[in-house]
């Protein structure tokens, strides 16, 4: 089995699926701190805690609002893309959402436990009620991460209710309403999972299709709009490093001919072949090979001189030449090809569309001389 060094693992980029429940967990963070806080403190006044404790009540107060204040900040732990990265901001993340859950169980059942003050004693419980209903809907990416921050709010608050004595019909709907909330959870990170893998099947398509417009049906070279943008691009590059850039149009000599004497299909596999010829005799980092259209094919060779594409070109000319193509069925096709050769060199100013058509001009002069032969010009200011 093949090592993977160290640092090549720490570096490897998030699966979009974890990159997307960060982003959705972020979005909803911020929700819930404010209403912690705000019905802490109703829950606080209906039961004259200020009074009754208020050195603890002052403490749990600071612990929300500190909470609070920390899942808005936290808010830019949305960038970068590292795997590792996001893990880690989402362990950090759930740790906060389980804390406040914590805090807040604790400080409800401690409330109920204390305060004799029915109005009191309902806000505790309704509020325990809704945070639980609230990670049950807003928080369902992960399940049992969910289902913890849902025990730690709703089970403190229905073991205070039993040990205050309060009466079993409200205990028993309590209990039921756990159930309830439970299944929720469940449906809810069920139907996150299939919205995940439609999302995903649908990017899946996308990237397909993307794929699909960049390359040529019939030869699996990259399309002319593929090259026309790698042209622009690497043009530019090549201006700013001052690095040359090369470039070759081949086009088949008489193809016509060929699709007339053995028909269209063989036409079809005589471009093919070439293709993966051309590919073969190209295959490199510093490379592009496409179909132009019809029989014309282009090159584009980085950190290649003028005179080096030129030797390249009438090697590959030379072997098409001597080595008929395989179309498939066993009879060698004899084809030649001419070729335009162009480039700029470091520190000449050039555009994409200057390079093409130096190119294309270099090509014209082939066909003009008979056709397979190379000819090359430099591309011009």
């Amino acid at each position: 089995m093949q090592h993977v060094p160290d640092h090549v693992v720490a570096t490897a980029q998030a699966p979009p699926r974890l990159l997307q429940e960060l982003r959705e967990t972020l979005q909803r963070l911020r929700l819930g701190g404010p209403f912690y806080v705000l019905l802490w403190l109703l829950a606080g006044v209906a039961a004259d805690l200020w009074l009754r404790a208020p050195v603890a009540f002052s403490l749990i107060t600071f612990g929300f609002v500190a909470l609070t204040v920390v899942r808005f900040r936290v808010h830019g732990l949305a960038e970068g893309t590292q795997e590792d990265d996001v893990r880690g901001r989402l362990d950090f993340i759930w740790l906060l959402l389980l804390v406040n859950a914590g805090l807040w169980g604790a400080a409800s059942a401690w409330l109920l436990a204390i305060a004799p003050e029915e109005s009191a004693r309902t806000v505790a419980a309704i509020s325990s009620y809704a945070f639980a209903t609230a990670f049950a809907h807003n928080f369902p990416m992960r399940l049992r991460h969910a289902f913890g921050a849902v025990v730690l709010i709703y089970l403190p608050t229905l073991a205070a209710l039993i040990a205050s004595g309060a009466r079993y019909e409200l205990i028993g709907v309590s209990a039921l309403y756990l159930l309830y909330v439970s299944l929720a959870l469940r449906r809810s990170h069920a139907e996150y999972l299939q919205r995940l893998d439609l999302e995903d099947e649908l990017r899946q398509q996308r990237d397909l299709f993307e794929q699909q417009s960049r390359r040529d049906g019939l030869t699996g070279l990259a399309n002319r709009r593929r090259f026309s943008s790698a042209l622009e691009d690497w043009s530019v590059q090549a201006r700013s490093n001052g690095t040359p850039l090369s470039l070759l149009i081949l086009d088949l000599d008489h193809f016509k001919a060929i699709n007339d004497q053995h028909g269209h299909a063989r036409g079809d596999a005589c471009l093919r072949a070439f293709a993966s010829r051309l590919q073969e005799a190209f295959a490199g980092n510093g490379e592009l090979v496409a179909r132009l259209g019809g029989e014309e094919f282009g090159v584009l060779l980085r950190e290649t001189s003028l005179n080096e594409a030129f030797t390249h070109a009438e090697a590959f000319r030379a072997g098409l030449a001597a080595d008929p193509l395989d179309t498939g069925d066993g009879i060698g096709l004899a084809l030649r090809v001419s070729i335009g050769v162009a480039a700029f060199e470091p520190g000449v100013h050039h555009d994409a569309d200057a390079l093409y058509h130096a190119a294309d001009t270099a090509l014209y002069e082939a066909k003009a001389s008979g056709r397979n032969t190379v000819r090359q010009v430099a591309a011009i200011d």
